[in-house]
């Protein structure tokens, strides 16, 4: 690791333990080794830094919006975190080659299915671009929900601590292997993907997944 990394993970380390109070007891679930798709829910800009900083020595690659890389200090930051910037209205083919890349070199590759940051904290409806990754990749997937980041505007203006909430479900699998899947098929995985992250939240937070019934029938956990 060079040493301008080692200073920006220090105090990217430093900023989470001063302004927030995260329980990472569950991230000890996390696999420690072999590809792994990471499906967050998406409330704050600051997940996929948080997980990427207290994951290591777990290599751990997010995608992001590419206007973070219109910033050339968020810039510098993205490719310190070897995140991949992502075109939210059309995923083009460098973006995807570069998610498979992530995964064949055996990284977690963090992704969230919502596609867009909800305000509110709840759950909004998977994007099916999420499933085609999935499914073409076969690798194990985790559902990862991260609870709090909405808060810290208000807890700021009051010099408070955020609490911050980490849930981490079994690994999962898709059941059909190979071959092609429609549209019609990617969002139905793309909205079982957001079920397991449902699973991890209270009721009032699944939002667009909130009383419906956590079944499903297109992936399975791994034993």
């Amino acid at each position: 690791m060079k040493l301008s990394e080692r200073i920006v993970n220090g105090l990217l380390r430093a900023f989470f333990r001063i302004c927030f109070k995260i329980d990472r007891s569950e991230l000890k679930n996390v696999p420690m080794e072999g590809p792994l798709l990471m499906m967050v829910n998406h409330t704050s800009n600051l997940e996929g830094p948080m997980l990427y900083e207290f994951l290591q020595p777990r290599k751990l690659h997010a995608m992001a919006k590419q206007e973070l890389w219109e910033n050339t200090f968020m810039a510098y930051l993205m490719e310190t975190w070897g995140s991949i910037p992502v075109d939210r209205e059309n995923m083009g083919r460098a973006t995807m080659d570069a998610c498979f890349k992530v995964l064949d070199q055996n990284h977690i590759l963090a992704i969230a299915p919502e596609g867009t940051r909800s305000k509110d904290g709840t759950l909004q409806q998977g994007k099916g671009g999420v499933a085609f990754i999935a499914h073409k990749k076969n690798v194990p997937m985790i559902p990862v929900a991260v609870m709090g980041f909405e808060k810290t505007k208000a807890n700021m203006k009051r010099l408070r601590r955020t609490v911050i909430s980490i849930k981490v479900g079994k690994p999962f699998e898709i059941i059909q292997k190979g071959g092609r899947i429609d549209a019609e098929t990617r969002q139905k995985l793309a909205d079982e993907i957001m079920l397991y992250l449902a699973a991890l939240m209270s009721e009032e937070k699944r939002g667009y997944y909130r009383g419906k019934p956590i079944e499903f029938t297109l992936t399975q956990t791994i034993t």
